[in-house]
């Protein structure tokens, strides 16, 4: 059986955050799944990419 797990829409740092945490509760739970394992090292990579894009758009405006 295959699992399909849907990211935000949004580019929201938030949003993206609750998509992480979801992810890393689905892993806990279903460790076997490798779905789950794949949406959460998704998660985590745009997390941390749209983090470092705010951090850039922070300095520019200083």
């Amino acid at each position: 059986m295959m699992y399909i797990y849907e990211e935000p829409s949004s580019l929201e740092l938030a949003d993206w955050e609750v998509f992480r945490d979801k992810m890393r509760d689905e892993v806990a739970r279903f460790p076997d799944r490798f779905e789950a394992a794949d949406a959460l090292h998704f998660a985590e990579e745009t997390l941390q990419q749209l983090k470092a894009l705010h951090e850039a758009g922070r300095r520019e405006v200083a």
